[in-house]
C-alpha cells in the first residue's frame, strides 16, 4: 500500500518507508530488545505492509471492548489533523511512552511518520524514565504518568504534552501550569483514531471545554451522548458519553451514560460529581451504585486515603459544601484505587469490592 508518509528517526537515524521496513525486520529477528519495543517495530511493519487496515482492540469507551479494524487512510487523516493543529515539523521529537497495544501509542508514531519527526522511545510504565531523552517537542500521555513524574520531580521539557485515557483532576492542571509545557486534554478513542477534540490546560488563555478539531462535527442523541462525524470515518460514532453542548462543535464531558447511577429517581451523574469531591477533599476518589431495597441505588463514596480514621472528618467537608441530596450514603477508604490496562478507575473492580 502507498502511504503519504515522510518517514522517521529512529535510534538516531532518519529512514524512508523502505528503510524502515528493512531496519524494524532485522531488529525483530535479532530479537534483543524488550518485548514493548519490538511491539513498536512490529507495529511499523504492519503500518508500511500492504494490508489497508490496522487490527485494534478496543478499551470499551463506546461500549464492550472488541476487536475493529481501522483504515490506515483514516489514521493518516487523523494523524494529519493533528500534525497540522500543533504545527509540528520535520525534525522535531516526539517521545512514545504508551503501550503500542492502545491507540494512542499507535497514533504517536502513525504522526511521527506523517510529519517526519524522531521517534524517542521509552518503556511504557505508569512512571516513564525521561533521563536519556534531551529534548521533546510533542508527547502522549495518560494523567496518572504525568502526575507521577511531578511527584517524584522528574517530569521532562516538554514543549506540547496532550493527555488522554481518563480525565485531569484540577490539582494536576494546576501543577501543569508550572511546567512551562503547553498542555491539552484529549477526547477521542480508538474508533475515531485517537483524539477529535482538545482542552487547552495550560498557557494563558485556557479552556473550559472540549473544541472539536477541524473538519470534525459533533451532535447529540436523545440521551445527550455525544455522536461523532469525520470525513475519515466510514460512520457516524454514536457514544455513550453525556455531554453539554455549550455552542456547536464544544461540549462538557460530564460522563458515561453507563455510569449513572439512579437513586430514588434521583439520576447522578458520577464522574462529574467526583470531580467535585476530589477538588473539596485533596484526595482521589470514585463513586459508585450499590444496590439498595429503598432507594434502588444508593451513592457510595470510595476515598483513596492511608489514614484509617477519616471518614468522619471526610463526611463534614462534604456536608459543609453540598446539598443532602447529593451526599454519599456510604463512605469506604481504600489505599489505592484499583485501575484498568488504561489507567482509568476500575469500577466493576471497586463494585465487587464493596
Amino acid at each position: 500500500m502507498n502511504l503519504d508518509v515522510k518517514g522517521l528517526t529512529l535510534d538516531n537515524y532518519f529512514f524512508k518507508p523502505a528503510g524502515l521496513i528493512r531496519y524494524c525486520t532485522d531488529k525483530i529477528e535479532r530479537g534483543k530488545h524488550p518485548a514493548w519495543k519490538l511491539g513498536v517495530y512490529r507495529f511499523i511493519l504492519d503500518f508500511l505492509d500492504d494490508s489497508g487496515i490496522i487490527i485494534q482492540k478496543t478499551s470499551g469507551t463506546t461500549g464492550k471492548p472488541k476487536t475493529i479494524e481501522l483504515p490506515k487512510n483514516a489514521m493518516l487523516a487523523s494523524a494529519k489533523n493533528t500534525v497540522h493543529f500543533f504545527n509540528l515539523k520535520e525534525g522535531d521529537v516526539a517521545a512514545l511512552c504508551l503501550p503500542i497495544e492502545y491507540i494512542a501509542g499507535k497514533m504517536m508514531v502513525v504522526r511521527a511518520l506523517v510529519a517526519g519527526m524522531k521517534l524517542e522511545l521509552t518503556g511504557p510504565s505508569a512512571e516513564p524514565d525521561f533521563t536519556t531523552i534531551r529534548k521533546v517537542d510533542f508527547c502522549a500521555m495518560v494523567p496518572m504518568q504525568a502526575s507521577n513524574l511531578l511527584k517524584t520531580n522528574s517530569f521532562p521539557k516538554i514543549k506540547t504534552l496532550i493527555l488522554g485515557g481518563a480525565e485531569t483532576n484540577p490539582e494536576l492542571t494546576g501543577q501543569l501550569q508550572q511546567t512551562g509545557s503547553l498542555v491539552y486534554e484529549t477526547y477521542g478513542m480508538a474508533e475515531t483514531c485517537s483524539h477529535v477534540a482538545l482542552k487547552k490546560l495550560t498557557g494563558k488563555h485556557t479552556e473550559k471545554v472540549f473544541a472539536a478539531l477541524p473538519g470534525i462535527q459533533l451532535s447529540t442523541d436523545n440521551r445527550n451522548c455525544l455522536v461523532i462525524e469525520a470525513p475519515y470515518l466510514s460512520e457516524r460514532i454514536i457514544t455513550n458519553d453525556c455531554i453539554e453542548m455549550v455552542v456547536p462543535n464544544q461540549f462538557k464531558w460530564l460522563g458515561r451514560f453507563d455510569n449513572v447511577i439512579n437513586s430514588g429517581g434521583l439520576k447522578i451523574q458520577p464522574e462529574n460529581l467526583e470531580k467535585q469531591f476530589q477538588e473539596l477533599l485533596k484526595k482521589p476518589c470514585a463513586i459508585i451504585g450499590k444496590p439498595d431495597k429503598l432507594l434502588g441505588q444508593k451513592m457510595v463514596l470510595v476515598v483513596e486515603t492511608a489514614v484509617t480514621e477519616e471518614k468522619q472528618k471526610l463526611h463534614a467537608k462534604l456536608t459543609a459544601y453540598f446539598e443532602r441530596k447529593m451526599l454519599p450514603k456510604e463512605i469506604y477508604l481504600i489505599q489505592e484505587l484499583p485501575k484498568n490496562k488504561s489507567y482509568k478507575i476500575d469500577r466493576e473492580a471497586l463494585k465487587k469490592l464493596f
